[in-house]
């Protein structure tokens, strides 16, 4: 920095804050005492007289000194950096025991000269130390000390005030700069300047006692004039400036009367003539025209007058002009809109000092106590604006209106928006952030909070024009949505900060932002992707909601209820439909979240707030089921007397189709019915599941989801009841005389009533029968099937007919109706079945359930393709408990003798997933099947080629008639109707090649026809092949519009058998050998799922490949997981399987193998293979089955192309005992004669698992002849493993590893009493073992086999000392025995000679 004029001994104290970054780095630098060595390295550093401790830091660089160090860091961006040093150096040289005038004295010319720094924080950290220390000094008296050492009494008569005044404009006088100024320095001097007369207010020197009043009010004038001098300098120190003037100001207008009247003096003299008595184009002439004054303000004169009169009480009642009259009312506004919408140069989140002044205008603070000194204070809207005598929203309303609509948004009636800049569109976020709530930092007020009654926040602040410029064009773009605006992020986030500050206020705000919003675009958040509504009403919570959540809930859904039933009267406005369908799915939304609301919503055991749940859920209901299925038009009111004792109470349902009477007397579109049609449905779905998730307090934790949600499908059922007899007309599709006829001899609504009677008499008794399972069961099933048929029953709500379409009725929708009388009349005539005391002869129940269950999923109303509101979700759980209350019952009722559960439901089981019995025999000739139609083929191609040669005429005529031959073809073949269930359609499927027509209708005899004859020729014959190849592809998207549709209902259907196979337990006494007929039409209808997925793959088709996937998945996932997971042997009435039976499902499963295409269908035939060998009998016909059909496998495996890896170790590891007794002898033979090294060394790994593997079936005859087989295939095993050490190939260490462990885990089964011949050739094998190792122990670390073979030669020493103690002992058993028997034979032959005696 440059040296000031007149720069001296004395005054060389004027230093700026550069020299700390001089002494700071002297202490490297410096090496010697000379103070010439000092001034070449910073020619400001001071002399040793002027800074004592300079010179000491100067020559003792090794010494911390922090004191000096911490005028450096007064410099920190770190406030809390700037904080520790300011108290080291305050206790330094003020507090501390050293405290001295001479430091206090360098302190203070420090601090002065740092303001000027633009380093880093300098400014601020300098200006914040100065306050405290003038603070202190002041205080305790040393500022005399201070003066005195400072300046030694040169400056005369000054009072200390003024004194410290002269010091801080000595100090910021850029006049003082040596040589040409900079604009960066001189701007520096200036913020200096401004910020040390802010540290002088901010440390309260100026607060007048009695003794120095007069002093403190020249002072004080001559700072502000030095205030107002900065103001008019330069634009850029107005708003600094302005701040300044206000913050003196507020010095005195928070003390007593007194202080008020210097403030009050203040304005009078200064501010007001000085300031605002002047323009900004022209400050030294005083105008009296009130609007041209006012249209020459700049931003901050506006902010200092607003200022001013918001404390106009404190400071005079009578104002001078111009403030006699309100600066800011709906009249001065036009004339100051422009200079307040100039701030939008003031970046974000930061705005102009002019707003903040104009919130403390409008606003005053509320009377609460705050938790912490740091949380906002909370302002709202006063009722008249000092002086003049509009309200804070009036005055709101003119500010809104005239900056931010007119000057920043640029919105005009009756015309479009106009472009606008980032910055404009910026302030004006920032505006109606700081009005809509969220805290925010105010430069007069600190952090503040403005809250605005609903009134305002609806008419006055988010208007639909303001939502719609600053939030929705802003996130979404507007017209161009790729478009998105730079300024995207900062409105999200004062959305987000929005709905935080909303959360927690009251209900009504709460409301008035939602209905603000909604009234700008009902798809507000769907627009933003954001949740604001839901976060606003507090939908989003994971808290429990409380009493008071469902109040705003209740009146946000009445006013959403409003709004829509408006919209729908509106028919002459054409957009009036698609806003009611708008706040339709607005209903819908808010009463899934509601329904969601909390953590574990659906679990919750707090009744109170579950039944607020159902009560919101069903309002909703009840409001969709009057607004979408009933005219309400014929409505009466109940005008019935009361019973004595009783209320006479509306029900719920008639209460809202009585509003929708009265608001939408118009009657409600179809197209709004049919929306809220599907909502209702799904919304009775959703909230269904959450019902048969509750459990009641008052049920201890026992409650049963079919019972609950019975109860709640019961309700609803009740409502349409109540609807009917006050006079509402349901909507139903037309019908025929017949269907009605029909309807007549059964009565839908009489079924409900007996089954729902049935259900209740059931639950009586049952509180008896608590303990009794057979009358729980069906108590079970009644249950299940009356949800079931209530579900159905309420899928006969209709919208009704489309009223703007002349057209006949549908045919579906008869369809539809009948297909639900029929499925509650065969649930009826079921529960009389099912539920008799005495069981049908006759019939069963249970099969004709599952027809029923799998019609009802295959039907339009379980897929949800009815073409009207339906809920196929509600379908299949009403379906799972109907089907699961029928399984317990049929459970129930089984015998020994007799199951419902017999081949006739399974054969229905399997049809409706798709895997229909009668498959297994047409399967086992596919192979044939396809080399027919290949051969076909080949022979229709060979007459098409004769019928070229032979039958082609001359001209148009026999071209046509080829091409009408061809016609006929194809008319032939969209006739038959293609079987999506067999596993040859794909292949089946004729096409005609399109070259080949085309080759064959432009064929003609050319040399006989003109050359215009030939150009039309070829016009027709290329339409008449484009219509060919256009029917050819309508029938093939027919083709696979039916299998789509068919895999989806199969894949529904797979719900039964999940059921049905998940959960055994429940149901075992129903299960039975008849159980194995799944395992082979399943097992082929996954191949046909996995040869139409392959193929789907491979065409690059997308129709129904997701659908074909999850059945191919679902599928497989009963095989394994459910279905051969099942034992049968465990099952209490399960009988034995035929041995004859098991045979022939076992080869037609190993045929499958042979045929499986992918991994998983190998996976899948393997575990029913397992399956059916558990399944049965442990007899050695069972083991001569298994070592036929299992020896096979091995040797085609190890002799030909052939899977079967994969079966041999499942078998292993499932059923050890039977892979014992039936794979030794195959398994060894295939360790010598198979084709490659890496078959054998497969053979050896095999036979390692089933030497270690261990049955823990419990089935000890099985184990014996395990043993047996063990111990006699012990010779083979070992001659297999000398032929391999014969062979080099499988004496390389990687593949006699496989053979040393296969030896290993074979010693353990080595049994006592095994035959010399396997000692032998124990003895035998282990030198040649010993020979391996040795020849493989040099070599890499992969090559050596010394360790393997130590450890083995080791056990097989282990095994022969046995062996040998072995034959020791009975060796000598056997010498004793012959001893003994002479004797024997003596003691005989004596007993004989007594006899003849």
């Amino acid at each position: 920095m440059r040296k000031r004029k007149n720069s001296s001994s004395s005054e060389e104290e004027e230093g700026s804050e550069m020299e700390i970054q001089g002494e700071t780095k002297m202490s490297d630098q410096v090496d010697s005492d000379d103070e010439e060595d000092i001034e070449m390295v910073d020619p400001e550093v001071e002399e040793e007289s002027e800074a004592p401790s300079k010179l000491y830091l100067a020559t003792t660089p090794a010494v911390d000194n922090p004191f000096m160090d911490s005028f450096y860091a007064l410099s920190s961006s770190v406030p809390v950096e700037r904080a520790q040093a300011a108290q080291t150096m305050l206790q330094h040289c003020l507090l501390g025991s050293s405290a001295n005038s001479k430091d206090a004295a360098y302190s203070f010319r420090r601090l002065l000269n740092g303001l000027c720094s633009g380093r880093a924080a300098a400014r601020q950290g300098n200006a914040s130390a100065l306050a405290s220390f003038l603070k202190l000094a002041f205080h305790l008296e040393k500022i005399k000390d201070i003066r005195s050492e400072a300046d030694q009494n040169k400056s005369g008569d000054l009072s200390n005030l003024m004194y410290v005044r002269e010091r801080l404009l000595t100090a910021t006088d850029p006049s003082q700069i040596v040589g040409k100024k900079k604009g960066s320095e001189e701007r520096d001097y200036q913020f200096g300047r401004l910020f040390g007369i802010l540290a002088v207010v901010r440390s309260k020197i100026l607060v007048p006692s009695s003794a120095n009043v007069d002093d403190v009010k020249e002072v004080t004038t001559a700072f502000l004039l030095d205030l107002v001098e900065l103001f008019w300098e330069k634009k850029w120190m107005r708003e600094p400036a302005a701040h300044g003037i206000t913050t003196m100001l507020q010095l005195f207008l928070d003390g007593d009367e007194e202080h008020h009247l210097i403030a009050r003096d203040l304005v009078h003299t200064i501010v007001v003539p000085k300031l605002l008595a002047v323009t900004q184009d022209d400050k030294d002439f005083e105008l009296s025209d009130r609007q041209k004054l006012l249209e020459g303000y700049c931003a901050e004169q506006i902010g200092v007058a607003a200022y001013v009169q918001s404390n106009y009480t404190k400071i005079s009642n009578r104002l001078p002009f111009p403030l006699d009259q309100a600066v800011v009312s709906s009249s001065t506004l036009p004339w100051i809109a422009q200079a307040l919408s100039e701030t939008s140069s003031v970046v974000h989140p930061r705005t102009h000092f002019v707003w903040d002044a104009l919130w403390c205008l409008l606003t005053i603070e509320q009377d609460s106590t705050k938790d912490n000194s740091r949380d906002a204070s909370s302002r709202m809207l006063l009722d008249r604006i000092p002086p003049s005598c509009e309200s804070g929203t009036e005055v709101l309303d003119a500010i809104l209106r005239h900056v931010l609509k007119a000057k920043l948004l640029r919105i005009e009636e009756d015309s479009s928006p106009k472009k606008i800049t980032h910055e404009r569109r910026s302030l004006a976020l920032c505006i109606v952030r700081n009005l809509s709530g969220v805290p925010f930092l105010s430069s007069l007020a600190g952090q503040v909070r403005i809250e605005l009654d609903g009134d305002c926040i609806e008419n006055v602040l988010l208007t639909p024009e303001i939502v719609q410029a600053l939030f929705l064009n802003v996130i979404t773009g507007g017209r161009q949505k790729q478009n998105a605006s730079l300024l995207k992020p900062m409105a999200l986030e004062i959305l987000s900060g929005m709905s935080a500050a909303v959360v927690n206020t009251s209900a009504s705000r709460q409301l008035s932002y939602a209905k603000a919003i909604l009234r700008c675009d009902s798809r507000f958040d769907a627009h933003t992707k954001t949740s604001t509504l839901t976060n606003i009403l507090g939908l989003a919570s994971e808290k429990s909601p409380e009493k008071e959540d469902f109040s705003r809930w209740r009146e946000f859904l009445d006013h959403l209820e409003f709004e829509f039933l408006s919209n729908c009267s509106k028919h002459s406005d054409i957009d009036a439909n698609s806003r009611a369908i708008n706040f339709a799915e607005i209903i819908y939304s808010t009463a899934k979240s509601i329904l969601r609301t909390g953590v574990d919503a659906g679990k919750t055991t707090d009744s109170t707030i579950m039944e607020n749940k159902e009560n919101a859920i069903k309002r909703v209901l009840n409001f969709f089921m009057a607004v979408a299925f009933f005219d309400c038009s014929e409505m009466q009111p109940s005008t019935g007397k009361k019973k004595k004792g009783k209320k006479n109470t509306t029900s719920p349902a008639v209460s809202k189709a009585l509003v929708v009477k009265e608001q939408a007397a118009g009657g409600i579109p179809y197209e709004v019915r049919s929306v809220v049609a599907a909502r209702f449905f799904s919304l009775t779905s959703e909230f269904a599941m959450v019902v048969a998730r509750e459990v009641k307090a008052d049920d201890d934790g026992k409650a049963e989801k079919d019972t609950n949600i019975l109860a709640f499908l019961a309700d609803i059922f009740d409502s349409w009841q109540d609807l009917q007899k006050s006079g509402a007309k349901r909507f139903e599709a037309a019908t025929t005389e017949t269907e009605e006829d029909d309807e007549e001899s059964f009565d839908p609504q009489e079924a409900i009533t007996a089954l729902r009677k049935s259900t209740r008499d059931m639950e009586k008794s049952g509180e008896v029968d608590v303990d009794d399972p057979f009358h729980q069961s069906k108590k079970r099933c009644c249950t299940g099937i009356t949800v079931l048929a209530l579900t159905m029953y309420l899928h006969k709500l209709h919208c009704g007919p489309d009223a703007s379409v002349d057209e006949d009725p549908d045919a579906d929708e008869e369809d539809d109706e009948e297909e639900i009388c029929n499925a509650l009349e065969g649930l009826k005539s079921l529960a009389d079945d099912f539920l008799g005391d005495e069981e049908p002869e006759d019939s069963n129940p249970l099969l004709g359930l599952a027809e029923l269950c799998a019609n009802v999923l295959s039907s339009p109303i379980g897929s949800g393709s009815i073409g009207r509101g339906c809920s196929p979700k509600l379908v299949r759980e009403a379906v799972r408990y109907a089907w699961l209350g029928g399984l317990r019952l049929a459970s129930a009722r089984a015998t020994e003798n007799k199951s419902l559960f017999d081949t006739s439901v399974i054969d229905v089981l399997m049809e409706a997933v798709g895997a229909d019995s009668s498959m297994e025999g047409n399967r086992n000739n596919s192979s044939q099947d396809v080399d027919d139609d290949d051969d076909d083929d080949e022979s229709a191609s060979a007459d098409d080629s004769d019928e070229e040669k032979g039958d082609v005429g001359s001209g148009d005529e026999a071209i046509f008639t080829k091409a009408s031959k061809i016609m006929e073809d194809v008319e032939e073949m969209e006739v038959e109707e293609p079987n999506v269930s067999s596993a040859e359609d794909e292949d089946s499927e004729v096409e005609i090649d399109q070259s080949k027509l085309q080759h064959m209708l432009e064929e003609d005899s050319d040399a006989d026809i003109d050359e215009t004859e030939l150009e039309h020729h070829e016009g027709a014959d290329a339409a008449l092949a484009k219509l060919i190849k256009l029917r050819q592809e309508a029938r093939k998207a027919g083709q696979q519009a039916r299998e789509k549709i068919e895999v989806s209902n199969q894949l529904r259907c797979t719900l039964l058998l999940e059921i049905l196979l998940g959960r055994p337990d429940a149901w075992n006494r129903l299960f039975r050998s008849s159980l194995l007929e799944m395992v082979m039409p399943l097992l082929l209808h996954r191949q046909r799922v996995a040869v139409m997925v392959q193929k789907a793959v491979d065409g690059g088709s997308k129709v129904g490949t997701g659908e074909k996937r999850a059945l191919l998945e679902r599928l497989t996932s009963i095989i394994k997981q459910k279905l051969c997971k099942l034992r049968l042997s465990s099952m209490p009435l399960a009988n034995t399987v035929d041995t004859g039976a098991g045979r022939e499902l076992v080869k037609a499963i190993l045929r499958e193998v042979k045929k499986a295409k992918d991994k998983d269908q190998a996976a899948c035939c393997s575990a029913c293979l397992v399956f059916v060998l558990r399944a049965m009998p442990n007899d050695t016909e069972t083991i001569a089955m298994v070592s036929s059909e299992y020896g096979q496998v091995v040797h085609e495996w190890s002799t030909k192309r052939s899977s079967g890896a994969s079966l041999l170790e499942d078998l292993i590891n499932q059923l050890p005992s039977l892979a014992q007794a039936t794979l030794l002898e195959p398994l060894t033979k295939a360790a010598v004669e198979s084709r490659s090294s890496f078959l054998r060394l497969e053979s050896f790994r095999l036979l390692s698992i089933l030497f270690s593997v261990k049955d823990s079936t419990g089935h000890p005859e099985m184990q014996k002849l395990a043993e047996a087989s063990v111990e006699r295939s012990q010779q083979q095993v070992l001659d297999a493993i000398f032929a391999s050490f014969d062979d080099e190939e499988m004496c390389k260490p990687k593949r006699a590893r496989v053979i040393f462990k296969t030896l290993e885990k074979f010693l353990v089964r080595v049994s006592t009493t095994s035959s010399p011949e396997v000692i032998t050739s124990l003895k035998s094998l282990k030198e040649r073992v010993e020979t391996l190792g040795q020849k493989n122990d040099s070599g890499g670390k992969g090559n050596n086999l010394s360790a393997a073979t130590s450890k083995l030669v080791g056990l097989m020493d282990d095994v022969l000392t046995e062996q040998q103690k072995m034959m020791e002992a009975n060796k000598a058993a056997s010498e004793e025995e012959e001893i003994s028997q002479p004797d024997s034979k003596n003691k005989k032959s004596k007993k004989k000679k007594k006899k003849k005696r």
